[in-house]
């Protein structure tokens, strides 16, 4: 869960703090507070659909990604029914994309970086 949390914050660094994504980072990085993954996944939800009528890639990516960490989250402080049981997983191909459409390669270095290891390209898509 703190890995999910470094990425998003590493994406989040570059393309714009708001309060719903600060959110979900302190939640990734605090296990007493993942009981509130729900709690903060609506809230970034909400926030995305405000985004604007037309938000750009890297937006709905970072909202995306945010959505991911506070489904990881409630799975992992509540027991079954989860959230899609495969979420964890779409956060690194998510983050890689996010990478991707960042004009600012400061951005995906930081995101390389918080990820561990970068993917081959044929293996970015």
């Amino acid at each position: 869960m703190a890995w999910a949390g470094r990425v998003l914050a590493a994406a989040e660094e570059g393309l714009g703090r708001t309060p719903e994504i600060d959110a979900a980072v302190e939640l990734a990085g605090d296990r007493d507070r993942r009981s509130r993954g729900s709690e903060v996944f609506g809230l970034v939800r909400g926030r995305g659909i405000e985004a604007g009528e037309h938000p750009t890639e890297q937006q709905r990516l970072l909202v995306r990604l945010a959505e991911l960490v506070g489904e990881v989250a409630h799975n992992e402080a509540v027991p079954p029914p989860f959230y899609d049981h495969h979420a964890g997983w779409q956060i690194g191909p998510i983050a890689v994309r996010l990478a991707h459409a960042a004009p600012d390669p400061a951005v995906r270095d930081r995101i390389a970086a918080a990820l561990g290891d970068w993917p081959a390209p044929d293996q970015a898509d």
